[in-house]
């Protein structure tokens, strides 16, 4: 549980002292209904990908962007109301920005928002992708910010979880034999 605690901790750290996790806003340049699938906006320079965004009231999970939209995949879809929000239409000029618990999706590299949001066939490939991209984010976590005298310290962490790795392995491959 401590390292699991250290390592949220570090990832937080590591990308706000590299700059990695701003708080950005935006406005929109379109009306947007409750179902669109596609937000415009001015700019969409500074948004994580992937990442959340809060219009309103309205949480909404992106996959991607391109300079002035943001967009799902075919496997990660936008996804609108997100949480226990509703999605719900929005004027042209609403205000667009991220949120501070996006954070945590950043500082791991994947978006939360789709594992727990997941349904279907889609949740076939993308949950289990999920899981093994935050099981690897935590074996490489971003010590690059401590600078290069204290580079040793990843090295030391990736021996660690992969001491780890290896002895919940044999725990579970080594049963009791009769």
């Amino acid at each position: 549980m401590f390292f699991g605690f250290a390592w949220v901790i570090i990832c937080i750290a590591g990308g706000m002292l590299q700059g990695s996790m701003p708080l950005v806003s935006t406005y929109l340049t379109e009306d947007e209904t409750a179902a669109s699938t596609v937000i415009d906006v001015a700019s969409t320079e500074g948004f994580e990908v992937p990442g959340t965004i809060v219009i309103g009231d309205e949480r909404i999970a992106y996959s991607d962007t391109t300079a002035t939209t943001f967009i799902g995949t075919f496997a990660q879809p936008l996804l609108r109301g997100l949480g226990e929000t509703d999605a719900e239409a929005h004027s042209e000029d609403s205000r667009v920005r991220t949120i501070e618990s996006s954070l945590i999706n950043n500082s791991i590299d994947y978006n939360l928002a789709v594992i727990a949001d997941s349904a279907g066939a889609q949740a076939f490939f993308s949950v289990p992708t999920a899981i093994w991209n935050i099981i690897m984010s935590f074996a490489t976590s971003p010590f690059a910010f401590l600078g290069t005298d204290l580079q040793i310290l990843t090295i030391l962490w990736g021996i660690l979880f992969l001491g780890m790795a290896v002895s919940f392995f044999i725990s579970v491959a080594g049963g009791r034999r009769v």
